[in-house]
């Protein structure tokens, strides 16, 4: 049948006013599977049509009012009409959000999640019926709500505890539901699910489904409690190597969970520590220029971390990667706040250990400050000021040797600049407070006689 001949015979399945035929609706209510399983291909050939609304398809189902006989379809002892009850829930499914709504409404989850967690062998109804719990999933914010109280991302995560059971398209959509169903602060929904997916991330890796888990656990972790799960089924060493990934997408989501383990401190902190986070980390800054700000973020809590942690960052190329990037005029705002970030945070610990503000002075962090101070954003200004005034504020050794060095880079000059334009408190009693440790180190001694 060519196509002109298809299309003509498909206008006789739907009214002029946009209904479905009544010898199908009938169909579809009779008892007989024949009748139920003609007209149900009759609807599905109206919804696969490239030539026809897919909108107007998908309503005059919707209005026909037999979502709830489709559904029940699904269960039904003749595999070709469970086949074709599931594809017509999959146009549906990728209607609107109302069109989505009203299978719900139907009754649509229930029968869904028990189809795709059925052991048999269901073929395309079992894969179909996961793929449509991912439409709805992904629906809108409402549809999602219902889904989640619902727990019906039980089955796509059942085939990821195990996903050498079942096909790899299975385990992409399995994982790709959970994507769409992922939401943050909903710890207690997701709490058995963390585990299963940071063990599959720490064997898996085919990309497609390892970037969708990877995705739904950045989701869902927001919490303490979550980010040790995490660590505690093992997921560090591959988050660590996927902050190296060539996907954007993927390297970003790695990113901001190791910086959630960083954040956390303890065992998680300690367990990137010892997979290589920071040689990651230079080869994201290095190579990925997308994603520095983020790699700045890892650093940045590191650097808030333990002492010890901290030290390690202090001794790795991090730091002059800081610095260069830091002293970089040309370079984009964001990247440059979050390292003067990490700085700031090394320079407060340098304010009990002196070793660390050792280490800022030799690896010029004044000078990079000062070429900072030229910018003409507060927060950017406001950072540098405060590294500078660890350094020349705080009573150690090297206080006259970062007064030396901020006279030398020009900083008061840039400073004076700046508080014409600006006027933060930090930036006045920072820029104050250097005066008057250069008047006490410059000024004429006193003459005994005239005390």
């Amino acid at each position: 049948m060519d196509g002109d001949s298809h299309e003509k015979k498909l206008d006789k399945y739907i009214t002029l006013d946009g209904q479905l035929a009544s010898d199908i609706v009938d169909g579809i209510h009779s008892k007989s599977l024949h009748l139920q399983l003609e007209s149900a291909t009759k609807i599905g050939q109206l919804l696969r049509s490239e030539k026809r609304s897919a909108y107007a398809a998908v309503q005059a189902v919707v209005d026909s009012g037999l979502l709830s006989n489709v559904i029940d379809m699904l269960s039904s002892s003749d595999a070709a009409l469970a086949s074709e009850s599931s594809t017509i829930l999959l146009h549906v499914t990728l209607g609107t959000p109302q069109q989505r709504l009203a299978a719900v409404y139907a009754g649509a989850i229930p029968q869904l999640v028990q189809v795709a967690a059925s052991t048999s062998d269901g073929g395309d109804v079992r894969h179909n019926s996961l793929v449509v719990l991912g439409n709805i999933a992904g629906g809108s914010d409402s549809l999602r709500d219902i889904f989640l109280k619902e727990r019906a991302f039980r089955p796509a995560l059942d085939i990821l505890a195990d996903p050498s059971k079942f096909s790899p398209e299975t385990v992409n959509t399995a994982a790709w539901v959970m994507e769409s169903c992922s939401v943050s602060h909903k710890f207690s929904i997701f709490s058995e699910a963390i585990p299963i997916l940071s063990k599959f991330i720490s064997q898996q890796n085919e990309y497609k489904p390892l970037a969708a888990v990877v995705k739904a656990l950045r989701r869902i972790c927001s919490s303490p409690k979550s980010i040790n799960m995490i660590s505690e089924a093992g997921a560090s060493p591959l988050l660590v190597q996927l902050c190296t990934s060539n996907s954007d997408d993927l390297r970003g989501d790695a990113l901001f969970l190791v910086s959630r383990l960083a954040y956390e401190g303890g065992t998680p902190l300690q367990s990137i520590l010892d997979n290589g986070v920071l040689q990651a980390l230079q080869t994201c800054i290095t190579e990925h220029v997308n994603t520095r700000k983020d790699a700045y973020a890892v650093a940045s809590e590191i650097a808030m971390a333990t002492p010890s942690a901290a030290k390690i960052l202090v001794k790795s190329s991090i730091l002059s990667l800081l610095i260069e990037t830091v002293a970089d005029q040309e370079e984009e705002a964001e990247v440059q706040l979050e390292a003067l970030t990490a700085l700031h945070n090394l320079a407060t610990k340098g304010e009990r250990k002196h070793s660390f503000l050792t280490s800022l002075l030799k690896a010029d962090c004044v000078e990079a400050c000062c070429a900072a101070l030229r910018s003409q954003d507060g927060l950017r200004v406001e950072k540098a000021v405060r590294i500078v005034a660890c350094l020349v504020d705080t009573p150690w050794s090297g206080a006259d040797d970062a007064i030396e060095r901020l006279e030398d880079s020009d900083g008061p000059t840039s400073q004076g600049f700046i508080m014409s334009e600006y006027s933060p408190p930090i930036v006045k009693q920072s820029v104050t407070s250097a005066q008057v440790i250069r008047k006490r180190k410059y000024a004429a001694p006193k003459n005994p006689w005239f005390a």
